[in-house]
């Protein structure tokens, strides 16, 4: 009868209270320290930044990527580098947003001259790339990884504003 009771005991002091969050999602301690990153990781940055989940994958070499949309509707990718053969020890993450822009070269380099934690560039007539890269190294915390996403996010803003101007000031 003792093993009965102190068996309910147990599972009893495992349920969560009425009214508890029992969320299936995992969540990160913001102390957390990352050294790698799987495509679980980053759909869990996704959650973390409030960010819609569009999609995932992996590369030609196995390497992890999601694609996300922020909620005031800035869509962006986030691509893993990764060291191991397969996708395996992802020590890099290279957040990107693309722009359909055709401001000339020099106005992008004057605006990447401007946010350096971002860099900007043309991959052809109509686009204007920008993108972030964050080295995980030995280790960063989970709350930094989180942090450099949003002030991707933020940026990204700012430079959308200064394409959209140089755009609107351009001769029609």
């Amino acid at each position: 009868m003792f093993k009965l009771v102190m068996s309910a005991g147990i599972v009893l002091a495992m349920c969560a209270p009425a009214g508890a969050d029992v969320s299936t999602e995992p969540k990160r301690s913001p102390y957390f320290l990352v050294h790698s990153v799987t495509v679980d990781d980053l759909k869990l940055m996704l959650d973390d930044l409030g960010a819609s989940f569009m999609a995932a994958g992996k590369n030609a070499e196995g390497a992890p990527f999601v694609f996300g949309q922020m909620p005031d509707g800035m869509t962006f990718g986030a691509y893993t580098v990764c060291a191991g053969a397969g996708g395996t020890d992802c020590r890099g993450i290279e957040f990107m947003a693309v722009y359909s822009s055709r401001v000339s070269v020099a106005d992008v380099m004057d605006i990447d001259r401007d946010y350096a934690a971002v860099s900007l560039y043309k991959a052809d007539d109509n686009t204007v790339h920008v993108s972030r890269y964050v080295i995980l190294d030995n280790g960063v915390t989970w709350a930094n990884l989180i942090e450099n996403a949003n002030v991707f996010h933020l940026l990204c803003g700012k430079v959308s504003d200064r394409l959209m101007a140089i755009s609107e000031d351009a001769p029609q």
